[in-house]
C-alpha cells in the first residue's frame, strides 16, 4: 500500500482483555485490517500510515462542565439544575432517546476504558494527528460513537450490543452503506432444528460485536475524510464534538 493512499480507521474501547479492536478500510470502502489487542497494537498500525482518517468511539477529552455554565445553559435553552454532568453531545443523544456512556465531571469516577481513551488521543496527537477537520493535515481524527452511529443510520436505537440480533443488524445496516460484508441474511438460511438443538449457530459470516463497532467507526472516518455532507455533528466546541453518520434517506 502506498504510504500516499487514504487508509480509514475505526477504533473501539471496551472494558475487555482486548480492549482496543480496530478496523481499516481503503477510498473505496475495502476492507484493509483488522486488528485486537492493546493500545499499542492500535498505535503500530497506525503510526505507519501516511494518510489515514481515524475515528475513536471513545471520549476525547474529560467533562469540563460546560453545560452546569450559564452560557451553555442559555444557548441551548436548558432548565436550571438538570444534565449539568453530561457532555454536550451526550445530552443531546439522550434527548433523541438514544442512552451512551456519559463523561463523568469527577476524574476519580472516570472508568479505566475511558481513561484509555483519552491516553489514546494524546498518542494520536503525539504521532501528528490531528483534530478533525484539518484540511491540510495528512492524519487526522475524530470521536465518534458507535452505539450512536448505529442508531442514526437505522433511525431506530439498535439491538443491545453483544446479542446475536443486534450483531445481525448492524451487519446488514454496514452492507447498506456500501461494506463488502457477507449478507447477514444467509444466517437463516444455515439453521435448521438440528443445528439449534445442539447449541450450533452458522456464526461463520457474522463478524464479532467489537469487529462490527470497529466497522461503523471506519465507515464515519471514511465519511469525514470522502463525504463530509454526509456526517452529522453533535456536541459543542467547549466539550467536545461528536460525528455520526446521517441517517440513510431511504
Amino acid at each position: 500500500m502506498s504510504l500516499n493512499s487514504l487508509t480509514c480507521v475505526g477504533v473501539h474501547l471496551s472494558a475487555s482483555p482486548k480492549p482496543f479492536t480496530f478496523a481499516a478500510l481503503d477510498e473505496e470502502q475495502r476492507i484493509l485490517a483488522f486488528g485486537e489487542g492493546e493500545m499499542v497494537d492500535a498505535l503500530s498500525y497506525l503510526a505507519g500510515l501516511g494518510r489515514a482518517v481515524v475515528a475513536v468511539s471513545a471520549p476525547a477529552r474529560t467533562n469540563s462542565g460546560f453545560l452546569d455554565t450559564p452560557e451553555a445553559r442559555e444557548r441551548l435553552n436548558l432548565p436550571p439544575g438538570r444534565w449539568v454532568t453530561l457532555r454536550s453531545a451526550e445530552y443531546e443523544l439522550d434527548q433523541a432517546g438514544m442512552a451512551v456512556p456519559h463523561t463523568p465531571v469527577r476524574a476519580e469516577n472516570v472508568p479505566l476504558w475511558m481513561r484509555a481513551g483519552f491516553r489514546f488521543y494524546e498518542q494520536l496527537n503525539a504521532l501528528g494527528y490531528q483534530p478533525y477537520p484539518a484540511p491540510e493535515a495528512p492524519r487526522q481524527w475524530l470521536e465518534t460513537q458507535a452505539d450512536a452511529a448505529y442508531w442514526s443510520l437505522l433511525g431506530v436505537v439498535p439491538f443491545p450490543y453483544g446479542s446475536l440480533e443486534s450483531r445481525l443488524q448492524r451487519q446488514l445496516a454496514l452492507a447498506g452503506c456500501g461494506l463488502p460484508v457477507p449478507d447477514a441474511m444467509d444466517f437463516f438460511e444455515e439453521v435448521t432444528r438440528y443445528k439449534l438443538l445442539r447449541g450450533q449457530l452458522p456464526l461463520e459470516g457474522i463478524y464479532s460485536p467489537a469487529e462490527l463497532n470497529a466497522l461503523v467507526c471506519a465507515h464515519t472516518a471514511w465519511l469525514a475524510a470522502s463525504r463530509p455532507d454526509a456526517l452529522r455533528c453533535l456536541g459543542q466546541p467547549e466539550d467536545g464534538l461528536v460525528y455520526l453518520p446521517a441517517p440513510d434517506p431511504r
